[in-house]
């Protein structure tokens, strides 16, 4: 299998983008994949930052006459195996990228692609029908999708790196974070309880980077540090807020589906408290005693709970070791790419194979002394 991935990077940098960039590494880590990283054309670039009222015209206009795109030359190896495309998309529209590849359907074997929020039904091109097979991270999108294009749709849930990334320590300074989407008063809440002068507990919110159109380097060292640094502010925090997406006081959303936090706080051994997602997929990978701690609806009455779920130590480092576990065991991106290969009838590079192995090394290590073996991860 040679493996090709067409990324968006050297479109778009935001902190949105950055957990589709670190899956693409991980795909060229661990699969021995080649990166494409395709540039906008000038006109483009031109409209996109002039905001001018006749953008739409516009982009409609390059589309047609000269693309969107600068033409990406990709030569491919006569080696007998397949040459394998994969687009990982926020939405749809980034399916686009595929035109930046001249005569891309005829020249690939195989052009599949992975799209974060797949509900955006009008963001997707008219090509989208020719792709062999379309993976979403919520099963509720997938009838439309079939229906819509015709081709083969599976459900692939988020992951996380949790091998990299992941911790079960105790040494826990911070005590509760949010980051991304919150309802306002139980942010509002959280600060006024924890962090004036006379507090001895600390809430910290974290706050996303101003997104950059067009970026002079594509997720470079500074976007990796940034995402380093919110995965290291979880690894020393005990309790992480989380919320569905439907919950009222969130951006709105069509779906309750399990985002991608509810992996990185789970794998770096934070206890979530928050809204657990209403999606039945959420009962199924959020599976473990206390991988959610769920809140009432007052604010106030959620900062007492989660102020005496701090206060009780030893239940706190149960949850991070048993979050930590689960999601090293059951929800590390490398499990995705195998699902994903395996569905695909496509190998599995000895690279991936072995960083598995280390999956279940670490696992193995970190099971309590009678653990039950339905927690074990196969490879």
């Amino acid at each position: 299998m040679n493996l090709y991935v067409l990324s968006n990077r050297g479109i778009q940098s935001s902190v949105s983008d950055d957990p589709a960039y670190e899956l693409e590494d991980l795909l060229v880590d661990t699969c021995d994949a080649h990166l494409l990283i395709p540039v906008m054309r000038g006109s483009r670039q031109w409209v996109q930052r002039s905001r001018r009222h006749t953008a739409v015209f516009l982009e409609k206009l390059i589309r047609r006459t000269t693309g969107l795109y600068q033409c990406l030359e990709v030569s491919l190896p006569a080696t007998g195996a397949p040459n394998v495309l994969i687009v990982i998309g926020i939405s749809g529209a980034q399916l686009e990228l595929l035109s930046s590849i001249p005569k891309w359907r005829q020249r690939f074997d195989l052009v599949i692609a992975y799209v974060f929020d797949a509900w955006i039904w009008e963001a997707y091109p008219t090509f989208t029908n020719q792709l062999d097979h379309l993976f979403v991270p919520l099963p509720e999108v997938i009838p439309t999708l079939q229906a819509r294009f015709g081709i083969p749709v599976s459900l692939l849930p988020f992951g996380v790196d949790a091998l990299v990334h992941g911790s079960d320590g105790s040494d826990r300074p911070l005590d509760v974070i949010s980051y991304g989407r919150i309802p306002a008063q139980f942010h509002q809440a959280f600060s006024k309880a924890f962090n004036q002068p006379e507090s001895a507990q600390c809430y910290y919110r974290s706050l996303p980077r101003r997104a950059q159109y067009f970026p002079t380097r594509a997720y470079h060292e500074g976007d990796r540090l940034d995402r380093q640094l919110l995965f290291h502010m979880l690894r020393r925090t005990k309790v992480a807020l989380a919320f569905d997406t439907l919950y009222p006081g969130m951006r709105v959303f069509p779906h309750s589906f399990v985002t991608l936090r509810w992996f990185e706080c789970g794998a770096t051994g934070c206890a979530i408290a928050g809204k657990r997602p209403t999606t039945p997929l959420g009962d199924q990978l959020l599976n473990w005693q206390d991988a959610v701690i769920d809140l009432p609806d007052d604010p106030e009455t959620s900062v007492q709970i989660v102020k005496d779920l701090l206060a009780d130590s030893s239940r706190l480092q149960a949850i991070c070791s048993r979050n930590y576990l689960q999601n090293l065991s059951h929800h590390d991106w490398r499990l995705r790419i195998q699902d994903l290969l395996t569905q695909l009838s496509l190998p599995l590079p000895a690279r991936l194979v072995y960083q598995l192995e280390q999956l279940k090394s670490l696992q193995m290590k970190s099971l309590p002394l009678q653990a039950h073996p339905s927690t074990q991860l196969s490879v």
